[in-house]
């Protein structure tokens, strides 16, 4: 009749404990007395019933430990063997191939193809080339490679499409310029040509602006302003991923050298390296526009040029005949004009220059010697009906802006978008420069005062 008497209390936390598994259960009654002998030591039950509960608190423990430590629930052991590849079909020595050989051969080499696409995949570590060889040459060294992916944090992709799905306008790259922490708010700097197209009109007045992060999730952004002229255009993102501003240099010097970064179409870093060549070409009335000795990435027009220690200079720009960077000095300027007046002033001097210092030795001795010109900028083109023109500048002559300590032509843009911040405060409409002017063909010289004329249109204005 023991047998049919009721368990003891003990006996329902036994029986959860046999049902985790993680202790066998005690014997029931009649199984040798055992159940009598543990009726009569409840002290050691209950101790072993705590040793349970331990043990399987620790046991839980270690699971869960182990399945965070692998992807989802899934722990190491349980991974399924990788495919294998089946062996080669063999030939027994001095056989000649047989039709029925051959098939299997053709089933062989079927089959391993079908492993290979089964067990291709396509993680970083898997890639046996770079994903671009021109970044694999341009980021070499480990210095390099650490700086370049310091930059690479404030580096964005931006793109343009048409208003309600429509395709795709334009791609560029941007750089953070400015975070709000407080408000979630950052600016971003990239290229005019994702907005607007050559003379300054927006490609859309509905356009939409995405700029895609580092941490590759995607927002959308607002223009804050563009200005055709120096190429540049500022976007406001706003979201909860903090965005990291570069450190600046000071500007851009001829022979710098340097890194341009900028994001792909799948937002891979892309980077290319070279110098800042010692040469100046006329373009378009740019006379900001310094030339760089490398091709910037495809798609990486307004992305960020640092020098060797990861400092952003300038960003960059696709141009004709050649990728050009304009100085972070003049961004900054133009930033700053906006930030207080929500407009930019910059200079018309109805001229494109080269700077003399940059011309061949040979032309340089020759102007020394025939002409006694040893500095200043050589006038290459003057448009009709400007200023310049009608003062009796042509071209072939050579200018020296005699108040101004200047030898390159960036030198002289920020000097001259400089004065801007006085048309802007309503001081004047113009500035009076001293200039003197060095006519080749008559083979004199005269100084004249040259009144600088200011703009803030953001289109195109000559």
């Amino acid at each position: 009749m023991a047998a049919q008497e009721s368990p003891p209390p003990f006996a329902a936390a036994a029986a959860a404990t046999r049902a985790s598994g993680d202790m066998a259960s005690p014997p029931s009654p009649g199984e040798g007395g055992q159940s009598h002998t543990s009726e009569r030591n409840p002290e050691k039950i209950q101790d072993q019933l705590a040793a349970s509960s331990s043990s399987s608190a620790a046991a839980a423990k270690k699971r869960k430990s182990s399945e965070t430590t692998t992807a989802g629930s899934t722990t190491l052991a349980s991974r399924p063997l990788p495919p294998r590849y089946p062996p080669y079909p063999t030939l027994p020595p001095g056989t000649r191939p047989t039709r029925k050989y051959l098939d299997s051969v053709l089933d062989w080499a079927k089959e391993r193809r079908r492993i290979a696409k089964l067990s291709k995949k396509d993680i970083p570590t898997l890639r046996d080339l770079p994903m671009d060889p021109i970044t694999a040459d341009a980021v070499v060294t480990s210095q390099d490679k650490a700086m370049v992916l310091r930059v690479a944090r404030s580096v964005v992709s931006v793109s343009s499409t048409m208003p309600d799905g429509g395709g795709l306008i334009s791609r560029c790259t941007g750089v953070v310029i400015g975070w709000d922490g407080a408000n979630k708010r950052a600016k971003i700097l990239t290229a005019a040509s994702v907005v607007c197209d050559f003379n300054g009109e927006l490609h859309n007045p509905a356009l939409k602006l995405s700029v895609s992060m580092p941490n590759n999730t995607t927002t959308e952004g607002r223009l804050l302003f563009y200005n055709v002229h120096y190429g540049i255009a500022l976007l406001e993102v706003m979201g909860d991923y903090k965005l990291e501003v570069p450190s600046f240099g000071s500007g851009t010097n001829y022979g710098q050298v340097i890194f341009a970064l900028g994001r792909g179409e799948n937002m891979s870093l892309m980077v290319s390296h070279g110098t800042i060549s010692w040469t100046d070409y006329p373009v378009l009335l740019r006379n900001h526009n310094m030339f760089l000795s490398c091709d910037i990435p495809e798609g990486g027009s307004g992305g960020p040029v640092v020098d060797h220690d990861g400092n952003m200079i300038g960003i960059a720009f696709e141009e004709n005949p050649g990728p050009v960077v304009i100085s972070i000095k003049t961004i900054m300027t133009c930033m700053e004009m906006w930030d207080q007046f929500s407009r930019v002033a910059r200079p018309l001097l109805g001229m494109q220059l080269k700077s003399v210092e940059l011309l061949d030795v040979s032309i340089q001795e020759e102007l020394c010697r025939d002409y006694n010109i040893t500095s200043g900028f050589i006038v290459s083109q003057v448009l009709v009906d400007s200023t310049a023109e009608k003062l009796g500048i042509r071209r072939g002559d050579v200018i020296v802006f005699q108040d101004i300590d200047c030898s390159t032509l960036s030198q002289l843009e920020d000097h001259l978008l400089s004065l801007g911040w006085g048309y802007l405060k309503g001081m004047h409409l113009t500035v009076d420069l001293k200039v003197e002017v060095h006519n080749l063909f008559d083979s004199y010289r005269e100084s004249i005062t040259f009144p600088v004329q200011f703009t803030d249109a953001s289109k195109q204005v000559n």
